[in-house]
Order: structure tokens, then C-alpha cells, then sequence
């Protein structure tokens, strides 16, 4: 693919993306561990560990293979404490900044999630933020483990073009799923609440950003043919813990 080629869509996700719930996500896998007597759960480890799909996520931080019971009862455990969790969340401190920005160039963009559908859909309602996407994508019972084959479904839809299409995610995941697609991609990396360890995330050759307005700009950037192969890692100084001026509570 020719990253100057440009690109005239953003596929953003939603969890620990445009919704900022990567330290409830956390939060609440260390007490839905706690709660089921399963081995103590860090940040650290968290984050060392995490992979899709959740059910071996579980099994890495166990350091075992888990039973069906034991997978249902950790599943109910973390949804009522992220649910708890939930309450306190906004939306990362830059996200209508970022929507506003590349609805602003007059491509563009919509939202997928591995967030069940019928939950995913009153949250960004509620958001205020629906305005801005040509098609909100959860998922619908089972599920899906991975994220590539949903996304391929969202782009088909959507009769995107892959090789001018963004996928905007905080995941491995989401960087493989656009891999298989043909999408591009930029990964969001918040620091220390983000989901994965840094190395897991810096050796995927896809540009990682701190923030969500450093994603646009790299992808107006790649649009005007900078930088040139489109090889380049952003950093940027992620904003300051606290600092949320621009934050939008969603209710639960």
C-alpha cells in the first residue's frame, strides 16, 4: 500500500479510543479476579499480558488453563465491576477535538466496537458524538473473538476502499485486523493507563500516537503526502493526568 496514496476514511474504536475506560477495563479485570480467588492481578501484569481473545487473556494472567465455569464466572464478575467503573468514564480528553478536526476535511468516519451493540449504541448517544459517524458497529451475539473479520463486515457495508481507510484503535488487535483487512492504521498509546505494554505496540511498524488529535494530524499528513513512505512514529506529550477540560461524562 502507498501511504500517500490518501486516505478518505477513519474507522475509529470506541474502548480505550474514543472512550476513555482503559484504566476501568483494568480496574475491573484486577477485582473480577480477586472476586473469582484467582491469582492477584496487577497493572503490569495487565498490560504485559494483554491479547485477544479475552478468554486467553484470562488464562495468561491465571497462569493455567481455565474451565468454561470458571471463564462465565471472571465474564460476570468484570462486567459488574466495569459496570461500577463505567460511571466515572468520559471520553478521552481529545475526542470531539479529533472528530471535529477530520469532519472538518469533509471525509469520513464511523465507529466499531468489540462492545456489544445494543451497549455500544446508547453511549455514544448519549456522547453526543453520533453526529459525527456514517455507521456505529458493535457486536452481536456470540460475538466475535478478533477483531479482523468484524472489521471486514464494516468495511464492506460501508463500501469502503481498505487502502484509503484508517482504522484508529489502542489494541494489537486492532493493528492486525487492519493488517488483514488492507487498511492503515495508527495506534492510540495513552501511557500508563493503556491497555497494552509499550513493546507490544512498537514492534507492529504502524505509527503510535499519545493522543487522538496526534492521530488526525498524521493522517492529514499521510493525506498530503507526509511524511514521505508514511514510516514515521508520532510522539507527542500525552496530556497531564487530571487535565480534562474538554471531558463529556456519559451516564451508565
Amino acid at each position: 500500500m502507498d501511504p500517500t496514496a490518501g486516505i478518505d476514511h477513519i474507522v475509529w474504536d470506541w474502548n480505550g479510543t474514543v472512550f476513555g475506560d482503559s484504566r476501568a477495563l483494568i480496574e475491573a479485570t484486577i477485582e473480577a479476579f480477586a472476586a473469582c480467588g484467582l491469582p492477584p492481578v496487577t497493572r503490569t501484569d495487565y498490560q504485559r499480558h494483554h491479547t485477544q481473545p479475552i478468554t486467553h487473556f484470562y488464562e495468561r494472567l491465571a497462569g493455567r488453563e481455565l474451565t468454561d465455569q470458571e471463564q462465565e464466572q471472571l465474564d460476570r464478575c468484570f462486567h459488574a465491576a466495569y459496570g461500577r467503573h463505567r460511571e466515572r468514564v468520559t471520553l478521552t480528553v481529545d475526542a470531539v477535538e479529533a472528530l471535529t478536526r477530520w469532519d472538518a476535511t469533509g471525509r469520513g468516519q464511523s465507529l466499531l466496537s468489540m462492545y456489544p451493540h445494543e451497549r455500544l449504541v446508547p453511549l455514544v448517544t448519549a456522547a453526543g458524538i453520533d453526529r459525527f459517524f456514517t455507521r456505529v458497529d458493535g457486536t452481536a451475539p456470540p460475538g466475535v473473538p478478533r477483531k479482523a473479520p468484524h472489521l471486514r463486515r464494516h468495511l464492506e457495508i460501508q463500501r469502503l476502499r481498505p487502502e484509503r481507510t484508517v482504522l484508529v484503535g489502542d489494541s494489537v488487535d486492532d493493528a492486525l485486523a487492519a493488517r488483514e483487512c488492507g487498511t492503515h492504521c495508527v495506534v492510540y498509546h495513552p501511557g500508563e493507563d493503556a491497555l497494552h505494554a509499550r513493546d507490544h505496540v512498537a514492534d507492529l511498524g504502524v505509527p503510535v500516537v499519545a493522543t487522538l488529535r496526534a492521530a488526525v494530524d498524521h493522517v492529514i499528513g499521510t493525506w498530503d503526502g507526509w511524511p514521505p513512505g508514511g514510516t514515521a512514529v508520532t510522539a507527542v506529550v500525552a496530556p497531564a493526568p487530571g487535565d480534562r477540560p474538554e471531558a463529556h461524562r456519559i451516564g451508565s
